[in-house]
This record gives C-alpha cells, sequence and structure tokens, in this order.
C-alpha cells in the first residue's frame, strides 16, 4: 500500500519508475524468480542505453514486417468511455468480442396510399436509401432471407448512418451498439 504522504509525489513520472521496480524485484525475488538483477529493463531516457536497443529491436522487426500496426475487436464500455479488458469487469469475465451481422432489407415505396404507410412515405420521400436491419450472430441462417417480422410492441427508431449515408431503421439498443462498431477503415 502506498503511504498518503506519497501520493502527491506521483505527478513526477520519474517517481513511478523509483517507486515500484524494487517491489516489482522484491516479489519476483520471494517468488522464486531467477533474474540477473544487475541490469534494469527501463526503456525511457533514464536507461538510454536499454531504450537505444528495444528501439533498434522494434525498428528491425517492423522493417522485417514481424510486427504490424492495425485494429483489434475490444469490449467497449459505453459507461466508462474506452475499451474495457477481461479482467477490468466485475461481471462477464471471458466475454469476448462478438460479430454480430446486419442484413440490409431495403424499404421500398409503397404503391399505394394506404394511411398506416404515411411515416414510411415521409422517410423515403427524404431521398436516402432506408434499411430494416435485423442483427443475427449466425448469417449463415439468413441466406435467402424474404421477410422481416417485427416485433408489434417493440419500440424502432430511424437511424441516419453517416458512414453509408442511408437510414437504419432499428431499435435504439440496436442503433447504440452500432454506433460502437468501425465501418471499413473509417
Amino acid at each position: 500500500m502506498v503511504p498518503l504522504d506519497e501520493i502527491p509525489l506521483f505527478v513526477d513520472p520519474y517517481y513511478w519508475l523509483k517507486y515500484f521496480p524494487p517491489i516489482g524485484v522484491d516479489h519476483l525475488q520471494n517468488f522464486g524468480a531467477g533474474v540477473d538483477w544487475r541490469r534494469a529493463f527501463i526503456t525511457t531516457s533514464v536507461n538510454p542505453y536499454y531504450d537505444a536497443f528495444i528501439r533498434w529491436q522494434f525498428e528491425t522487426l517492423k522493417s522485417k514486417g514481424k510486427i504490424l500496426f492495425g485494429k483489434r475487436n475490444n469490449v467497449f464500455s459505453l459507461v466508462d468511455g474506452q475499451v474495457c479488458a477481461d479482467h477490468d469487469r466485475s461481471e462477464g469475465e471471458g466475454v469476448g468480442p462478438q460479430e454480430y451481422v446486419l442484413i440490409k432489407l431495403e424499404v421500398l415505396k409503397p404503391d399505394h396510399g394506404q394511411a398506416r404507410h404515411e411515416k414510411m412515405s415521409k422517410l423515403l420521400a427524404g431521398g436516402k436509401p432506408v434499411y430494416m436491419v435485423p442483427a443475427t450472430l449466425r448469417p449463415e441462417t439468413m441466406y435467402g432471407q424474404t421477410n422481416c417480422f417485427v416485433l408489434p410492441t417493440g419500440e424502432y427508431g430511424a437511424y441516419l448512418v453517416d458512414a453509408t449515408d442511408e437510414v437504419f431503421i432499428m431499435s435504439a439498443r440496436s442503433a447504440r451498439g452500432l454506433s460502437c462498431q468501425v465501418y471499413k477503415d473509417n
């Protein structure tokens, strides 16, 4: 436990380097780790020789195509506004990202003037393609989809998707989840 009077000292990032490494060494020695403690493995200006070695190593590996840069799927916490690693969660440990596939079913303009189609006709008059987008975790079961059954008591909204300039009709929960996704390279 860090003593309360030392906490203000942690505003200096170099203080972290002085405070925690000896504790880590002590824990590893108690664990029985066989490490040559004559060398330090800190990669900052505090240890310029080791820092230069690590920079060289990464640049060499990157030039050989062994280190890649890109995006990877993560679980994102809407509450915290950040990626939520497996052990960061109080519930749902072991749950990873899932591929959730939207099936775009285009809404066609009704060919008759029934009053029940009035809202949809106004939406279609906006000039943007409109789709009902049911979602599934098993897209292989959706081939040849011709129908879209709508929950009669469900609440749906029309959401403009900036990435595609289309209107998706879906629940607020689906729209919120979709807002956390990456579309192609955006």
